[in-house]
């Protein structure tokens, strides 16, 4: 079995018919860990949670060619990155192309959100990624390799999306149909014989960037969920809806205690 697949990735869904039978390597390859805040002004969570295709399809719409290459060039950023571990969403950037399929990869993996400045667009890119670590500065780059994706399926991929084709006559409206089932045809075609063939680093490149200018952002607010994610964990009070203490647990502190009647006060109230 190659070291990359994975065997304790939960069955599918009774309802998933949104991923196929064909596609269950690609759901054991493609198993990312994320970590993340853990309230909306929250510290860093010290638990990760698991990602897998089935996640990334329900977020994106469907499975397609595209959602699969951004996973494989994500799968590969993360392998070197950080050696497999989990990917901080509170802690990245990410710069990807304006494309649904790799902006949603690049989202929903890295945590990037375009109203927050930190998922930037780049066209050039093409299928590939930049993700920054904010707190470090550290920073990767990971393209997929020139020529692996063929460039007929390629062509008619923007073919299929350029009216003035039809408008022109070189492309009769009523083609569309059936060329955008042989397309997909091919499409999948190739992810089956070529990249479900194939590991994420054999044409996913990785590289790591020094001093590099990320593009301007269309737009920069300030992102609330992750302003406290450094914050220790309490040693006197423990929140009752911590998730991981069980309906049976009981808080450190309660009803009463010096925070909860500190909490009562207000926030501007001068300290002493």
């Amino acid at each position: 079995m190659d070291e990359d697949l994975r065997d304790d990735v939960a069955p599918r869904r009774t309802d998933a018919w949104y991923v196929v039978d064909w596609l269950e390597e690609a759901r054991r390859r493609l198993v990312f860990e994320v970590r993340d805040t853990r309230s909306a002004q929250g510290r860093l969570e010290t638990h990760v949670k698991r990602v897998t295709l089935d996640d990334l399809v329900l977020f994106h719409g469907h499975a397609c060619d595209g959602l699969l290459r951004g996973a494989y060039a994500m799968r590969a950023l993360g392998d070197v990155a950080f050696d497999g571990g989990p990917f901080d969403r509170s802690d990245l950037e990410v710069v990807s192309k304006n494309s649904p399929c790799l902006g949603d990869v690049a989202a929903y993996l890295t945590g990037g959100r375009a109203r927050f400045g930190t998922h930037r667009l780049d066209d050039s890119l093409g299928v590939g990624f930049v993700v920054r670590e904010v707190s470090t500065g550290r920073t990767w780059e990971v393209r997929e390799e020139p020529g692996f994706f063929p460039a007929l399926i390629g062509a008619w991929e923007a073919a299929l999306l350029d009216d003035d084709l039809v408008d022109n006559g070189y492309l009769r409206a009523a083609d569309k149909a059936e060329l955008i089932a042989v397309n997909e045809a091919r499409q999948w075609t190739w992810v089956r014989e070529v990249l479900l063939a194939s590991r994420p680093s054999d044409h996913y490149v990785v590289r790591t960037l020094e001093d590099v200018e990320l593009p301007e952002p269309i737009h920069r607010a300030r992102r609330t969920d992750v302003v406290n994610r450094d914050v220790p964990a309490p040693e006197e009070y423990a929140s009752p809806y911590e998730p991981l203490m069980g309906s049976g647990g009981s808080p450190r502190g309660g009803e009463g205690s010096t925070w909860e009647l500190r909490y009562d006060e207000g926030p501007v109230k001068p300290r002493a």
